[in-house]
């Protein structure tokens, strides 16, 4: 399998990079990496029960198409960086068979022990940082990067590892959301959401600014190609639905992030009745084609460790 043709897709061809466009640089000073990584491994943990089957199981098709782009064949050695429950861990495991090794790394405890319980014999995990990882230099012949990399405490230096541990003329498959494809809904929602944030006592450590740009194709491609990776390609997979209700639609959005999660969990009934409410009446005004719609867009890139 070439990188450097197209690859199919059910909905159109995977396209190759254009010129790179540089992120945004950051627009705020980044919080301590301790202090963020906390904040991630106590999301995970609170949703680890639901994760896999969230937004009618968008996660579950995310994998399966991330693998199908990774293309792991039976015999090779697999690592799934961010790893999660081991959706794509174990899809992984069941395409390079028993001759082949897959390893998954996260730094959410809970959900390794997801990970680990429903696992292949075969399957090995670790709760390490995807900035430090413990293998040695050109281990693997695939890296895969499934919905993780924004949330990293350091993407690109969590891609020059990916790097590092793949052979020569090995693969790395990646999927980002593209927050830049939101829906007006998602607007409004995540207006509301820093309102409610400044008027409440609630500290939300959050990433640079540019992290929000990932998902672009062509800001993916660029750190793809940043980190020496060469014969990028990116297509695009879009779902989405419409919630009934504003607290419909909040109990969809506590599993769409950390941030939106920080802030949600913790309100009072009486405050949440009132968020909800200016919510509804925000709602309203798109009309009824757009209120409480919501999409899932995402990039999906791959590149060749040359």
């Amino acid at each position: 399998w070439s990188m450097s043709e197209s690859f199919p897709y059910a909905d159109g061809q995977a396209r190759q990079s254009t010129p790179p466009v540089p992120p945004d640089p950051p627009d705020r000073e980044w919080p301590s990496v301790t202090r963020y990584a906390r904040h991630l491994e106590a999301y995970y943990d609170a949703v680890n029960h639901a994760y896999d089957d969230w937004s009618s199981g968008i996660h579950r098709r995310l994998g399966a198409r991330l693998i199908e782009i990774a293309s792991p064949l039976p015999g090779e050695r697999l690592l799934d960086v961010g790893c999660g429950t081991g959706l794509v861990t174990q899809m992984a495991a069941d395409r390079v068979g028993t001759s082949g090794e897959v390893f998954g790394v996260d730094i959410a405890k809970r959900l390794l022990e997801v990970a680990k319980r429903r696992a292949s014999p075969h399957v090995r995990f670790f709760q390490v940082p995807a900035e430090a990882l413990v293998f040695s230099d050109c281990t693997f012949d695939v890296v895969t990067i499934g919905d993780s990399l924004p949330y990293l405490s350091d993407p690109r230096r969590a891609l020059e590892e990916a790097h590092r541990v793949l052979r020569r003329g090995s693969r790395i498959a990646v999927s980002v959301l593209d927050r830049a494809l939101s829906t007006p809904a998602q607007q409004v929602f995540h207006e509301r959401l820093l309102a409610l944030e400044l008027r409440h006592p609630v500290v939300v450590p959050r990433p640079p600014g540019d992290r929000a740009r990932f998902g672009e194709p062509e800001v993916l491609a660029h750190l793809l190609a940043s980190a020496g990776f060469t014969d990028v390609v990116t297509t695009m997979m879009v779902t989405g639905g419409r919630a009934a209700t504003a607290r419909e639609w909040t109990e969809l959005m506590m599993g769409a992030g950390p941030s939106s999660h920080a802030l949600l969990s913790v309100l009072g009934p009486a405050v949440r009745d009132r968020f909800e409410a200016e919510l509804t009446e925000q709602m309203r005004s798109l009309g009824d084609d757009e209120a409480f719609r919501y999409h899932h867009p995402f990039t999906f890139a791959a590149g060749i460790r040359p």
